[in-house]
């Protein structure tokens, strides 16, 4: 009995979720519509723009998000709850209260309306998602592994990137992803920061679905969908080659 009510849980959750996906689907089944979308340069320069935005909030997140998650999973200091505060300070403060606080520092910086003040602005929405994660699976890694590497005359990347990050692989999967998604769903913030020139896939779409026009607008969201599910399995499959070289190399 109890194994049946949790498939009819799931059955039911499930439902909850794929079908207004399925909706979008049906909604979207019209090959001149398609043909109309794919047709336009502005698809294509807006999935570039969309990569671009994309890979500078994963690079920031990188760079600032690993030592800060490493930092906060290995010392104990006085202080520490404030900066575990200040980290997801982004998912507390609304983002349209904190955008327009950027936004005046970014005219100084002549950031507005290009991609980098975009990408900026998204590593500091996805930066907490990707900080927890990491520092999660920095709280399973053994300090003897660290250690080894030391010993064996290891410099600091190299211990990073030949022990630590494969070792860290699937909290660095899971960061990777959570920031590339919630980079892609950003639309307030993009047209806040990029004034609307930086034409973004949501930029681009959400004129179609608020104008009436739901046959293009769903046909863009089918493509928002993939295009997402395709950079979360690239990322994966960049890291398995990686991987697997550095492995052949090592032989």
């Amino acid at each position: 009995m109890g194994k049946k009510l949790i498939i009819i849980v799931y059955f039911i959750i499930s439902l909850i979720f794929l079908l207004p996906l399925v909706g979008i689907v049906l909604k979207s089944l019209n090959l001149e519509l398609w043909s109309s979308v794919i047709s336009q340069k502005g698809t294509y320069t807006s999935l570039g723009t969309t990569i671009l935005v994309a890979i500078i909030a994963m690079g920031i997140n990188f760079v600032i998000g690993t030592p800060l998650a490493a930092f906060m999973a290995r010392e104990n200091f006085k202080g520490k709850y404030i900066i575990e505060f200040l980290i997801i300070l982004p998912l507390i403060v609304p983002a349209m209260v904190s955008t327009m606080g950027l936004q005046f520092a970014f005219i100084k910086l002549g950031l507005i309306e290009t991609i980098l003040g975009v990408g900026i602005v998204h590593s500091v929405t996805t930066m907490p998602y990707y900080v927890k994660s990491m520092r999660a699976g920095y709280l399973t890694l053994s300090k003897d592994y660290i250690n080894m590497g030391k010993i064996l005359g290891a410099n600091s990347l190299e211990i990073f990137f030949k022990i630590t990050l494969p070792i860290l692989t699937p909290s660095f999967l899971v960061g990777m992803s959570l920031v590339i998604i919630i980079s892609l769903a950003q639309y307030l913030v993009t047209f806040i920061i990029g004034g609307g020139k930086v034409m973004t896939l949501p930029i681009l779409m959400m004129p179609y679905l608020s104008n009436g026009d739901i046959g293009s607008g769903t046909v863009y969201s089918v493509i928002y969908v993939l295009f997402t599910y395709f950079l979360v399995f690239l990322i994966g499959k960049i890291l398995k080659i990686i991987y697997r070289k550095s492995d052949r190399n090592n032989d």
